[in-house]
């Protein structure tokens, strides 16, 4: 198999019902753009047919690759295992529920061509031009809009309209050097992966994504809303004591 241009990095936990429409629209989109392509399952220890039903799906499409070793570590670990195994020159993590538009792909890897300077690209559900079409249940929306806004003012990054969104896109060098310097293993790090791109001076922008809820979340507000604040806590401590400079 040729060397992949773009690497698509899924974590995968318990995902034997989702998983399978989200690869299908992908394997039907990504040979659109052109480019060789992969897609990185790294599997979170599944207890379900998870592994057997992607060992299937490779007999049909061998740019399917699946990493799994049984251990449950949670999503974040599984993301940064999945990034830096990754071999394409541009790397997108995203979603095993197909939450954002596969579209955004294509609109990722134009903004990449169009600035050789550009590092990153970080989907967002909150700029104009970005479309909500199912919405999260009011509780999640009221506890999504506190994060964006405490994290706004903890990190002294205004201009930033989405810190929770799992759909991030590297340059493979940017990404390699960002997630090594990532620690947090909760949803919270989806903001430190932003939080680093800024510390270490990575040019990156966000661009608008269609987005749709999943009922079927695995993300349980208020314990990861105390996960989150202690976590941005210890980004900053970490911030502070040098770890994302270094």
């Amino acid at each position: 198999m040729s060397v992949p241009y773009l690497s698509i990095v899924i974590p995968a936990y318990n995902e034997e019902r989702r998983l399978p429409p989200t690869l299908q629209k992908l394997f039907a989109y990504l040979p659109t753009l052109g480019r060789p392509f992969e897609v990185v399952v790294v599997d979170d220890g599944s207890r379900d047919g998870t592994v057997s039903m992607l060992k299937n799906l490779q007999h049909a499409h061998p740019e399917l690759v699946v990493m799994a070793d049984g251990i449950n570590r949670g999503r974040a670990p599984a993301v940064k295992h999945g990034i830096l195994s990754a071999r394409g020159e541009l790397i997108l993590e995203t979603d095993a529920d197909g939450s954002v538009a596969e579209e955004a792909i294509g609109r990722c890897v134009e903004a990449f061509g169009a600035d050789p300077k550009l590092a990153a690209v970080f989907g967002s559900r909150e700029l104009p031009q970005s479309h909500i079409v199912v919405w999260q249940p009011p509780l999640r929306v009221f506890l999504g809009y506190g994060f964006l806004y405490l994290t706004r003012s903890l990190f002294w990054m205004w201009s930033i309209t989405d810190f929770a969104l799992g759909f991030k896109m590297f340059r493979r060098e940017a990404a390699h050097d960002i997630f090594k310097h990532q620690y947090e293993p909760y949803v919270v790090a989806e903001a430190e992966i932003i939080y680093v791109a800024h510390k270490r001076k990575h040019k990156f922008i966000e661009i608008p994504v269609v987005w749709t809820d999943d009922a079927d979340s695995r993300i349980r507000p208020l314990r990861e809303i105390f996960r989150s604040l202690f976590g941005l806590a210890r980004i900053l401590g970490r911030s502070v004591a040098g770890y994302y400079r270094n």
